[in-house]
């Protein structure tokens, strides 16, 4: 939703949010001519991620609608990267949920080069509780014979295996224990092709890679990190009786505005999703002093912060940093 980009950067300056000058002069003016352009119901900025170059991606996001279908409420969100701060460009999101994972394995900084294409290796799949139990059961049951066949024969091919190798091994020793071998003739283009032919470095596994370019990673850690994150103030958005999400203006602010309970995910349910149902130790909540502002910070994202302002009854969240995930939370200290 619509957020006021000044009071967003006055309020989550001291948490390290802050962007330059020039920039920060030319989003005032760039984001509403982006809107207005585009055609869409709200644009705000969506935070700024940090590039080994230094050229870092500032980031907004828009909806052209956002409506519930059914018991699910559904984003038409639009992606936008920008790296002076005056034009504005489009970020595909991945295709797909291959696409979508891809995204998720891709490790290592962004360089700031939007023309980069990064080599990723897909994490591996583990093996579901059905895969190792459940399916080899069910295979075995299909089958049309018993287990005590299988188990005969089993044994049977065993013996036959055992008896053919103990002919052989007798047909060995009845040659005389002086007599040498017949030598044998190596032909050279057999020793070119085992040094250094066509059979060089057969062995060796080259690991597999899928290209991925740096733009749609950097518009899936957007879609991410919102999944995961997108914190906003219980009843600060209502349903119209068309099933359109819109601001409540008559929002006055949570009961308790220090609690996790009266903030929420956006993505992940809206009201049914308060961040006190998440992983404990993954959300810290502040007040500011003198401001009466609360801030929630994630541990799990470092550098997504959302902040409440009691004063004025605005809120809004952003994320800076180098979109690593903590995985390492679970280790943390409470």
């Amino acid at each position: 939703m619509d957020k006021n980009l000044t009071l967003l950067l006055e309020a989550l300056a001291g948490n390290g949010c802050v962007l330059p000058s020039e920039h920060r002069a030319a989003l005032d003016i760039s984001l509403k001519v982006k809107k207005q352009d585009a055609g869409l119901q709200t644009l705000a900025l969506w935070g700024r991620i940090f590039t080994a170059t230094g050229n870092d991606y500032i980031l907004a996001e828009g909806y052209v609608s956002a409506k519930r279908i059914g018991r699910k409420l559904v984003f038409d969100t639009k992606y936008y990267y920008t790296q002076d701060g005056v034009l504005w460009l489009d970020l595909q999101p991945p295709e797909n949920d291959d696409r979508y994972a891809l995204c998720k394995s891709a490790k290592g900084p962004f360089t700031g080069d939007p023309a980069t294409v990064q080599l990723v290796v897909p994490d591996p799949i583990e093996p579901s509780e059905y895969d190792e139990f459940v399916e080899p059961a069910l295979e075995g049951d299909k089958s049309g014979s018993s287990a005590t066949d299988e188990k005969t024969g089993s044994e049977d091919e065993e013996k036959e295996a055992t008896t053919e190798t103990e002919g052989e091994e007798g047909e060995d020793t009845e040659e005389a224990p002086g007599e040498p071998e017949e030598a044998k003739v190596i032909e050279d283009e057999e020793v070119a092709e085992g040094e250094g032919g066509e059979g060089e470095g057969e062995g060796e596994e080259i690991p597999a890679g899928i290209e991925l370019p740096e733009l749609e990673r950097l518009c899936g850690l957007m879609k991410w990190i919102d999944e995961e994150c997108g914190v906003v103030p219980l009843n600060s958005l209502v349903l119209t009786p068309n099933d359109v999400l819109i601001k409540n203006s008559a929002f006055t602010g949570p009961k308790f505005i220090d609690e996790l309970d009266s903030y929420c995910h956006l993505f992940a349910g809206y009201m049914t999703a308060p961040l006190s149902k998440d992983l404990p130790g993954s959300w810290g909540i502040y007040s500011v002093p003198l401001q009466n502002d609360v801030v929630v910070r994630s541990l799990a994202w470092p550098g997504y912060f959302s902040y409440y302002s009691a004063t004025s009854h605005d809120w809004g969240s952003v994320y800076f940093g180098f979109g690593e995930k903590n995985k390492d939370i679970a280790f943390g200290v409470p």
